[in-house]
């Protein structure tokens, strides 16, 4: 299982690459949506916020019903932070 340090850098990594690198096959609103949820992330893992709140913010943005590809990419992010909270991924994926 990670540090929350740990899971920090590598969201700040993630963005970081994100920010910076261009795909020509990458939706925009995707990537925005993907940023804004890796800087969500980061700022709640800095909160002290738990797994379990995290799931509250995933069920709570699943509950409001909205979509599109922002909101896909948001979603995206907040699963795979969730899953290598869990442990079930390590982050280089």
């Amino acid at each position: 299982m990670k540090t929350k340090n740990e899971i920090i850098k590598g969201l700040e990594d993630r963005l970081f690459l994100l920010r910076f690198t261009t795909v020509d096959e990458v939706d925009w609103d995707v990537k925005f949506g993907q940023i804004s949820a890796l800087e969500f992330c980061i700022d709640k893992h800095r909160k002290g916020c738990t797994l379990e709140q995290f799931k509250e913010h995933l069920d709570e943005y699943k509950l409001q019903g909205n979509y599109g590809d922002y909101i896909d990419g948001f979603v995206s992010v907040l699963e795979r932070n969730i899953r290598e909270m869990e442990g079930e991924i390590d982050g280089s994926e």
